[in-house]
């Protein structure tokens, strides 16, 4: 059975006495009791707790699958977006209550791996007063080649990057798309110009075009800000690039062939 196989109920703002705080999307699939939305918010905004950092908006999504062969035939999905980066775990139970109580640990944990991830990158990342003079840059290569909008958003989500960088084949320009802002995602073009194919995803689009710069001047930006990568018009090759800091505390650069 798959999921077009299941009735599906959004509910996507809070109920009326629940806590406010970030938004909490809920989809249910499937014959789910009343009260598990309700409770859904509830699992979700326990598992954030006092999270640092600003939590752009929270998803959440319930199916009950009819088919008995399953022995657990609930699944529960989360996506939480720290303040563009997202953060997804998933569980199966018998039921949606017994999912929700093991996602919202899954949550718990996968958070404060994310903060001790930002941790560790932010003690790796030079300080502009100790950016060496020639930085060591690896090149890993080009991330995607010319595509449309919609098609870069759905190697973003399936790779779980935090950026793509394509040239975009309605447009013509090369532009980088990354999680931000209220749609979820927000686009920068290389040059400004018309996106010739409304993509079916709602993106938001930076007015300003990408900054041009050299890749040293590039890495003095990036040492002095807390943003993970620059995406830049490179001067010495008239092409979108992005550079960014890598785990290891090396900064990447990624180009267009």
């Amino acid at each position: 059975m798959t999921t077009q196989d299941v009735p599906v109920l959004e509910v996507s703002e809070p109920q009326a006495g629940e806590a406010p705080g970030f938004a909490v999307g809920v989809t249910l699939g499937g014959k789910l009791a009343p009260d598990v939305a309700r409770y859904a918010r509830t699992a979700i905004r326990a598992a954030v707790g006092d999270h640092r950092g600003p939590v752009l908006r929270a998803d959440v999504r319930i199916v009950r699958y009819d088919d008995p062969s399953l022995e657990r035939p609930v699944a529960s999905y989360a996506t939480v977006n720290l303040n563009g980066t997202r953060v997804r775990v998933h569980t199966t139970a018998t039921t949606a209550h017994e999912g929700l109580d093991e996602l919202r640990q899954e949550l718990r944990a996968a958070l404060d791996r994310s903060d001790s991830d930002r941790r560790a990158d932010a003690q790796r990342r030079p300080a502009a007063t100790q950016m060496p003079a020639a930085p060591r840059i690896r090149v890993p290569g080009v991330v995607s080649g010319e595509c449309s909008v919609d098609e870069a958003i759905g190697v973003l989500d399936l790779l779980d990057r935090d950026f793509e960088l394509f040239h975009d084949s309605g447009s013509g320009e090369d532009t980088v798309v990354y999680r931000a802002g209220p749609t979820g995602y927000r686009l920068v073009q290389a040059r400004r110009s018309p996106i010739e194919r409304c993509p079916a995803v709602a993106v938001s689009i930076d007015r300003e075009p990408a900054p041009r710069l050299s890749v040293e001047v590039a890495a003095i930006r990036l040492a002095r800000s807390e943003a993970p990568f620059v995406f830049f018009t490179d001067v010495a090759t008239d092409r979108g690039t992005v550079l960014y800091v890598r785990r290891d505390g090396d900064y990447g650069l990624v180009t267009l062939d």
